[in-house]
């Protein structure tokens, strides 16, 4: 879980009147008004971002001193120029992870684990806090209609959670278990619930259970749970110091562990101790890594329209407050925190 400690926060601004944007530069965030306007080279296309959400991988790529460049992947926004001219003015969500069409991973289908990949404003690759940034085409999915642009500002995160569903098939009617309070987690739960398993939430926060009974999702807080090795599926979420230790302790023998986080993954000390090494030997568990996900796939999941998202969206800024998200983003109250960029 990213320290709550506040952000070391300063401000860059000049007389010119160029692109602003939201720039890492040693270890610290600054908003500036003077940056390069980008141009598109041949094959990516200029986009105008509207809405933009902050995740917890933005919260450790603001601390990382080797982190540099514009941050931001999480967006939907307009095309405004691209060779791809049917892509002009459309609205778009995008891949954020920037592959070699031509390389050999991108080639076998696994583009999104090529080591040489670049990510949309975490490594790299100037992501999509400006008021205009660069991305491939390819990587680019138009919007439907019917989709508001406040719901499919979160296509990218469902995309990872029904990831998630198809790291381990579900079969009949299994026992799963999401461990974790955030967005991903909550996600999670939505998208196991509605394939046809017995889902179950553990969480310390209490505002979270609340969400999992609105949306009729089995809830306890995770104090209050034993450890009683009968789920066949965890899910952490949480990927912090004990967490794994407790996804263990759940799993049924040869049941299966799910570590999800994000594009880069965050995941604080989680050396398996030697009881853990134990169990995983006596169960015989099977132990899965999971993250990012098809675009197209958290589209299709917001146009079937059985995704609930109310709730999610804990707090709204402008752009010049883009600051005040960022502070906002760190405290455990807030799931999402979305910027609006206009």
């Amino acid at each position: 879980m990213a320290s709550r400690a506040a952000l070391a926060i300063r401000c860059q601004t000049t007389d010119h009147n160029l692109v602003r944007a939201l720039s890492i530069q040693n270890a610290q965030p600054v908003m500036m008004t003077d940056y390069p306007d980008p141009t598109p080279k041949d094959g990516q296309a200029l986009v105008r971002p509207t809405l933009v959400l902050i995740s917890q991988a933005d919260i450790h790529a603001c601390r990382n001193p080797e982190h540099h460049g514009v941050l931001g992947h999480q967006f939907v926004g307009v095309v405004e120029s691209a060779n791809d001219e049917s892509l002009v003015g459309q609205r778009v969500v995008g891949d954020v992870n920037i592959t070699d069409p031509d390389s050999t991973f991108a080639k076998r289908g696994i583009g999104h684990h090529d080591p040489d990949r670049r990510i949309l404003g975490l490594r790299s690759f100037d992501g999509c806090l400006s008021d205009r940034f660069v991305i491939p085409e390819r990587n680019l999915m138009a919007i439907p209609d019917e989709i508001e642009d406040e719901r499919a500002v979160f296509a990218l995160q469902l995309a990872a959670a029904i990831h998630v569903s198809r790291v381990q098939h579900i079969e009949g009617k299994a026992f799963v278990t999401v461990l974790g309070g955030d967005l991903t987690a909550l996600l999670c739960a939505q998208i196991m619930g509605s394939l046809n398993a017995s889902v179950r939430m553990l969480t310390g926060r209490g505002d979270r259970l609340e969400l999992c009974a609105k949306w009729g999702i089995k809830h306890r807080h995770l104090e209050e749970v034993g450890r009683r090795a009968d789920q066949d599926i965890v899910i952490d979420t949480m990927t912090e110091p004990g967490s794994l230790s407790t996804a263990l302790a759940m799993a049924r023998p040869r049941g299966s562990v799910i570590l999800q986080s994000h594009p880069i993954a965050v995941v604080e000390d989680q050396t398996p101790t030697p009881d853990d090494m134990a169990l995983i030997i006596e169960r015989e568990l099977k132990i899965y890594g999971s993250r990012c996900g098809q675009i197209n796939d958290g589209l299709a999941a917001l146009q079937s329209g059985r995704i609930d998202l109310s709730g999610l969206i804990t707090k709204r800024v402008k752009f010049n407050d883009v600051m005040t998200g960022l502070r906002a983003a760190i405290e455990p109250e807030h799931i999402g925190v979305l910027i609006q960029m206009g």
